[in-house]
C-alpha cells in the first residue's frame, strides 16, 4: 500500500536550504573534531585493556546509547528542545574532552572516554533531528548527499593530524585539539542557531515501530542494510588500526592510509544523491555499494601485505561502497515516510547503537577463539545478508520518470 507524504510550502524551501547549509558547517566541525580521536580509540582503550578485549568498551558505550535514545524525546522536552540540547551536549563534551587531556592513561579516562562517546554519540542525533526539518522529500538526496560530504570533508582531515599529533604529544595532544575543536563548534552553533526552530522528536515506543517496520517491507530492508553498514564501521574503525599495526605499519603511515581512504565520502555521496534524486533511484546504486563492500572486506580478511600502498587502495574501495550505501539508504529511507512518522525517524536512529552492542558482543567471544581477521570475515557476512534485502526493496521513481507521468 502506498505512503502518501505529505507536502510542505514551497515558500518553506529556501529557508530549509539556508539551515539546512548551517548545520552543515556545523557538521564539517563537528566531523572533524569527532574523527580526531575515532580512528586512534581502540589503540587507547588497548593501552587500558588489551588488544583483544577493546570491544567491551564499546559494549558499555553503546549500550547506554541505545537505552538513553529511547528518553530522547523526555529529555529534549525537559531541556527546552533539541537545539538547547545540542549546546548543553557540547558543552558536556568540552569539559569531558579537557578533563582527559590532563590525566593519564588508566581506568578514570577509560570512563570519561566512554562518557565522551555517548555525550558525542546523543549530540549527532540532536543535530539530524534539526536537518531533518530542512529536509524535502524531492531534494532529499541532494540534501543528505551534500550534507554528508560536507562532514565528511571534516571527517577526511582528521585522520593525518590526529596520527601525527598522537606520534608527538601522545592522546594528551589529542583530547586537546578536540576540545579546541568543540569550543568552535560550540561558539558557532550558538550564532547559527539562537533563533533556530526547535523541532518536535517523537517518543519511541519500540513495539509500535517495529510492527508499522514489518508492514512495510521496504523500510524493513533498509533498516537492515542500514544495520550492516553501521556494523561494519564497527569493526572496521576498532580493527583496521589495530591489524595494521600489528603488521608493521607507524601511526604516520596508517594516518595516510585513513586520509585516501576517506575520500570517496567527500567524492561519491553528493553526486550520488543527485543521480538517485534526478534519474536512477537508489535500489540499484546500493545493490552495487554493498556487493563492493562485501567483497573488499571479504579481501581485508584474507591478506596480510605489508605494502602501504595495497592497503591505500584496498581501504579507499571499502569506502566507494560504504559511502555509496551511507548517502543512499538515507535518501531511500527519509523519502519513504512522511511528517506523521516521527517513530520511525527514532527507531532508524537506533541502527547505530545496535550495530555496535551486536558487533562488540559476536566479537569478543570470536577472537577469543579465532585470529583478529575473523572480525572482517564476519563484517562481509553481515554485509552480504544485507544484499538480499537490498535486492527486496521497491526502487523510488526519479524526477525524470514523475515528470513522465
Amino acid at each position: 500500500m502506498e505512503r502518501k507524504r505529505k507536502q510542505k510550502p514551497v515558500k518553506h524551501k529556501s529557508a530549509n536550504l539556508k539551515g539546512s547549509h548551517a548545520i552543515n558547517v556545523l557538521s564539517f566541525i563537528f566531523g572533524f573534531a569527532d574523527s580526531l580521536f575515532v580512528y586512534v580509540l581502540s589503540s587507547f582503550f588497548a593501552r587500558v585493556i588489551g588488544s583483544d578485549n577493546v570491544g567491551v568498551f564499546y559494549l558499555v558505550t553503546f549500550t547506554i546509547v541505545f537505552v538513553l535514545l529511547w528518553q530522547l524525546r523526555s529529555l529534549i522536552h525537559r531541556i527546552g528542545g533539541s537545539i538547547r540540547t545540542f549546546f548543553l551536549l557540547i558543552l558536556a563534551a568540552i569539559a569531558t574532552s579537557a578533563g582527559l587531556s590532563m590525566i593519564p592513561i588508566g581506568w578514570p579516562a577509560a570512563v570519561l572516554v566512554v562518557l565522551l562517546l555517548v555525550v558525542t554519540n546523543l549530540a549527532w542525533v540532536t543535530l539530524d533531528v534539526v536537518l531533518e526539518e530542512f529536509s524535502e522529500d524531492g531534494v532529499t538526496g541532494r540534501v543528505r548527499g551534500l550534507h554528508l560530504t560536507i562532514m565528511n570533508a571534516g571527517i577526511l582531515l582528521a585522520p593525518f593530524f590526529s596520527t601525527k599529533v598522537l606520534a608527538m604529544a601522545d592522546f594528551g595532544g589529542i583530547f586537546f585539539g578536540i576540545t579546541l575543536g568543540y569550543v568552535i563548534l560550540l561558539a558557532l552553533s550558538i550564532i547559527f542557531l539562537r533563533n533556530g526552530r526547535t523541532p518536535e522528536t517523537a517518543d519511541m515506543e519500540a513495539r509500535s515501530a517495529w510492527r508499522k517496520m514489518l508492514r512495510e517491507p521496504n523500510l524493513l530492508s533498509i533498516y537492515i542494510i542500514s544495520f550492516a553498514l553501521e556494523f561494519f564501521y564497527v569493526i572496521m574503525v576498532i580493527y583496521t588500526p589495530i591489524h595494521l599495526l600489528a603488521l608493521g605499519f607507524s601511526w604516520e603511515d596508517i594516518g595516510l592510509v585513513f586520509t585516501v581512504m576517506l575520500l570517496p565520502f567527500v567524492l561519491l555521496q553528493y553526486p550520488l544523491g543527485v543521480l538517485a534524486d534526478k534519474r536512477f533511484g537508489e535500489k540499484e546504486f546500493l545493490i552495487m555499494s554493498l556487493g563492493l563492500a562485501f567483497a573488499v572486506t571479504m579481501a581485508i580478511g584474507l591478506f596480510s601485505s605489508t605494502s602501504l600502498f595495497f592497503w591505500a587502495v584496498l581501504l579507499f574501495l571499502s569506502r566507494v561502497g560504504a559511502a555509496g550505501i551511507e548517502v543512499l539508504r538515507d535518501a531511500y529511507f527519509y523519502k519513504q515516510i512522511d511528517g506523521g512518522d516521527d517513530d520511525l525517524i527514532a527507531f532508524f536512529r537506533t541502527a547505530r547503537p545496535a550495530a555496535n552492542i551486536v558487533g562488540a558482543v559476536l566479537a569478543i567471544p570470536l577472537l577469543a577463539l579465532f585470529p583478529l581477521q575473523s572480525v572482517f570475515f564476519l563484517a562481509s557476512a553481515v554485509l552480504l545478508v544485507s544484499l538480499f534485502f537490498a535486492f527486496r526493496l521497491e526502487d523510488t521513481p526519479p524526477e525524470v520518470e514523475l515528470s513522465r507521468g
